[in-house]
């Protein structure tokens, strides 16, 4: 019975690590809450097809989108990072959920995203805007997400 419950906890303590830690694959970075990424591109006909990590840490205190977006420093640096944060956030008092972009390629960053509410166990997709370039983007939620896919980056 010890040996039983052994692997079982192994099994559940496997799953949620696993859950916590963000994954690329060709064209897609599936991002649990509580997470920044720093990447470049390799981009083929306007199109990302893959992902360098320079950076990835967590982002553990809930973001002050207000207090964020006036902090935000705009430049004209076009370096092809891509930096994306996915975190709980507050506005005017109230939790969000929030996906904040920062990317630097020159172009508009077009992409498609889905969602997957906390306690579900599928993706639903859900809109995104486009991204301007050397600009803060945010997209929002009222739900309870508990990690976002991203995919189909094109910048135009």
């Amino acid at each position: 019975m010890k040996k039983l419950l052994s692997i079982a906890s192994f099994f559940i303590i496997f799953f949620i690590q696993a859950q916590e830690k963000i994954t690329l694959t060709k064209g897609e970075i599936t991002i649990p809450i509580g997470k920044k990424i720093l990447f470049k591109p390799e981009i083929k006909d306007n199109k990302i097809i893959n992902f360098q990590v320079i950076k990835e840490e967590n982002a553990a205190e809930e973001i002050d989108i207000f207090e964020m977006l006036d902090d935000f420093k705009k430049d004209n640096v076009k370096d092809n990072s891509i930096e994306i944060t996915f975190s709980e956030a507050q506005m005017m008092a109230s939790t969000i959920y929030a996906l904040i972009l920062v990317q630097k390629t020159g172009k508009q960053l077009v992409f498609k995203a889905k969602i997957r509410l906390k306690g579900n166990s599928s993706y639903q997709p859900t809109s995104i805007m486009p991204a301007a370039s050397n600009a803060v983007h945010v997209e929002q939620w009222k739900d309870t997400i508990d990690s976002i896919i991203l995919y189909d980056f094109e910048l135009n």
